[in-house]
């Protein structure tokens, strides 16, 4: 015999448009990892003046002052994952191509 739930499990839906999945229906997981990458240049700060490294620093404080923690860790690495409709699978596919 089966036990049943007191909370049936939500509904599932397209994470783009939110159509509800069917029972038994296809669906799509998208996966997406963006990740900084370092493009191997450091710039020479020798030759520049003593002040120089301060200065660069106050700007990049002022510029990500206004941030918060997730948003500056979304700077560097992101992470993201949803399940999607055949539907928006083939308009995420065009869009990919675009690139």
């Amino acid at each position: 015999m089966h036990e049943r739930l007191s909370n049936p499990p939500a509904k599932l839906r397209c994470g783009i448009c939110g159509k509800r999945f069917r029972k038994g229906g296809t669906r799509y997981r998208i996966n997406l990892e963006i990740i900084s990458d370092f493009n191997g240049y450091i710039e020479d700060v020798s030759k520049k003046p003593e002040d120089y490294l301060e200065k660069k620093i106050v700007t990049i404080l002022d510029q990500t002052k206004n941030m918060s923690e997730k948003e500056l860790e979304e700077e560097v690495y992101l992470k993201r994952n949803c399940l999607v409709c055949l539907n928006c699978r083939e308009k995420f596919i065009m869009f990919l191509k675009e690139l």
